[in-house]
């Protein structure tokens, strides 16, 4: 039995070098449950919160229609996300890598593209123009900025569903398949050390932020394949998203928009159209 894993506080390269030691499939296992209950009992927990994107009328304004019109537009609300640790053990920043991508791909209420954001700001965009002299007309920016939000509601309805389908407890099942393969595809410094390839700015990083940094790469790259694998895509072909959908689609000569089955939806609705208009005529 291999006595380091019965304490907490072992060093990342320890395990992973004994995992490679490893001679049988048994020693390994032991070793990598251990990495992994390690990531899960983590104190740092995936935490979504509400962020505003706020700010405050001057009081010699509030009594003008503009000034009202605003003061009622002064906090934006949506879902934001603890995107950083500041714990820097080696279990907690794999695990904010392992949160990140899922809030990122699978966590529908997080939506921080920035053509989401830059509609969200219209309200304090006008009111800052407004203060800093523009000419506004009240009815007018009121119709600008309630399109606007009008306008947010549906570009996040199409981003969340650009984004897939997964519980926590399936996506921890799938982690657990990316980190697998992470440990026996990792190559330890000291071969790279032996063969005289290892990069320049490792010698600035300890063993640990080596792996640690080797581990979240993998990350990034294992979802992308599984996102192909997740909507049918081939490995070695780009990809765009369906207009309707969201869903990503093989890139094609033809220039193709949709997915098949609102391609086929589209088709439907045209020879609908079509047969409607001919009826009227007859």
């Amino acid at each position: 039995m291999i006595q380091i894993y019965d304490y907490d506080g072992s060093f990342l390269y320890e395990i992973i070098e004994d995992y490679k030691d490893s001679k049988t499939q048994e020693e390994k296992d032991k070793i990598f449950n251990f990495f992994c209950s390690s990531i899960w009992s983590s104190d740092n927990k995936r935490k979504t919160y509400t962020k505003s994107i706020g700010f405050h009328v001057r009081k010699d304004l509030l009594n003008t229609n503009l000034g009202q019109m605003f003061h009622t537009r002064t906090n934006i609300e949506y879902r934001y996300y603890k995107s950083k640790t500041k714990d820097e053990s080696w279990s907690s920043i794999v695990r904010q890598k392992i949160n990140n991508i899922y809030t990122i791909y699978f966590d529908k209420e997080v939506i921080l593209q920035k053509e989401y954001l830059d509609l969200l700001k219209t309200p304090k965009r006008f009111y800052h123009e407004w203060i800093s002299g523009a000419d506004m007309d009240v009815a007018a920016v009121t119709k600008l900025i309630d399109e606007s939000i009008a306008k947010s509601i549906e570009v996040k309805s199409r981003l969340q569903m650009e984004k897939m389908d997964l519980s926590w407890n399936e996506y921890k099942k799938i982690v657990e398949k990316f980190l697998r393969r992470a440990f026996d595809n990792c190559k330890l410094i000291g071969e790279y050390e032996d063969q005289s390839k290892i990069i320049s700015r490792l010698d600035f990083l300890t063993e640990d932020h080596f792996y640690v940094g080797y581990i979240c790469r993998s990350l990034e790259g294992e979802i992308l394949k599984w996102q192909k694998q997740y909507y049918g895509i081939r490995d070695h072909k780009k990809y765009t998203r369906c207009r309707q959908c969201g869903s990503i689609i093989e890139k094609t000569g033809n220039k193709r928009l949709y997915c098949t089955h609102c391609g086929k939806e589209k088709e439907r609705t045209r020879k609908r159209k079509i047969a409607h208009k001919y009826r009227i005529a007859k």
